[in-house]
């Protein structure tokens, strides 16, 4: 049976500024200065949700100017003003923010902020996934460069990843299967790539193959078809197959013309395929369940590509079972 997570949740309501200061601790560490002109206009509101080393918070402070001297983290942090304005300091980084704008918080540096009745939903990603998708499609390590997004475009892009992730944690009681928590956390680190300047950008293209051989494609594909049912990441591909991430990731693109996630997606799209195929009616097989089983949270995305791939829809599939 493949191992499922359950997301852990957090909610506080409070008009106490010493404990709201504590909790928001939890989110970005820091050291709060909280002033109001009328106590009984003070309310602090949060919401937090952590499955695995994936976090999603949604954080309300009404009635307050929130001044902050925040730690440097080593983590990511981005998300979006849900109502108020907040001024984000780092270095020479500067960023006003109001409502509807996104914002990521520094990584690896200390940051002031200035809240007035700020309100925001974030979403918190371990750094090594950061680098690993960086590996993935550019083989650079990834910096970030600015506080805001690259484009309002982008923003707003970004404020939809955020607003949906934030929406479907807040499921009580939600327990995920493990697969599915990983494309999670993968498409959204996915999105900070694209959303925030970061050093990634300036790559074109991987630099040129070097000396890889077929046993190294062979290794890896033996790895991936022997725990496609587990949360796999890039990095134990490449240790099952004797190599560093850039030089599978090389070893892919010379041999088979693809990259090893692309060719884990592949390989669990059978699995799912396989799955549908042996449903018999009454046993309530459906391809939403199957796909999520398999870490397809997209149900709309996971339909083109199994399409693509096998040439008619999952319903078809699923459609086209053995009667009992």
């Amino acid at each position: 049976m493949q191992p499922s997570i359950e997301v852990e949740s957090i909610a506080l309501e409070t008009s106490d500024s010493e404990v709201a200061a504590e909790f928001a601790n939890g989110i970005a560490p820091h050291q709060a200065k909280i002033t109001f002109d009328n106590p009984r206009e003070v309310k602090f509101r949060f919401r937090s949700a952590t499955v695995g080393e994936f976090g999603a918070d949604i954080a309300h402070a009404s009635g307050v100017r929130y001044l902050s001297t925040g730690d440097p983290i080593d983590y990511l942090l981005g998300g979006v003003i849900l109502d108020g304005t907040v001024r984000l300091r780092s270095g020479r980084q500067e960023a006003r923010l109001a409502r509807d704008d996104a914002f990521l918080y520094p990584i690896g540096a200390a940051c002031t902020g200035d809240g007035h009745g700020p309100a925001l939903a974030d979403v918190r990603v371990p750094m090594d996934v950061i680098r690993e998708l960086a590996a993935e499609t550019t083989g650079l390590e990834p910096d970030f460069t600015s506080l805001a997004p690259v484009s309002p475009g982008m923003g707003r892009y970004w404020s939809a990843v955020v607003a949906g992730v934030t929406r479907q944690l807040a499921v009580p009681g939600l327990v995920l299967p493990a697969l599915l928590a990983e494309q999670m956390l993968r498409f959204v680190g996915a999105g900070a790539l694209a959303v925030f300047p970061n050093t990634t950008m300036t790559a074109a293209r991987f630099p040129p193959a070097g000396r890889t051989t077929p046993a190294v494609v062979r290794r890896a594909q033996a790895c991936i078809e022997a725990n496609a049912d587990q949360p796999l990441r890039l990095s134990d591909v490449a240790a099952a197959s004797g190599v560093g991430v850039r030089a599978l990731q090389l070893a892919f693109r010379r041999h088979l013309g693809t990259t090893p996630m692309a060719y884990l997606r592949r390989v669990r799209l059978q699995h799912v395929r396989v799955d549908l195929r042996a449903a018999v009616p009454g046993d309530n097989t459906t391809v939403a369940a199957t796909a999520r089983r398999w870490g397809f949270g997209n149900l709309s995305r996971f339909a083109g590509e199994y399409r693509d791939e096998f040439g008619e829809l999952p319903s078809r599939t699923l459609g086209s079972r053995p009667r009992a």
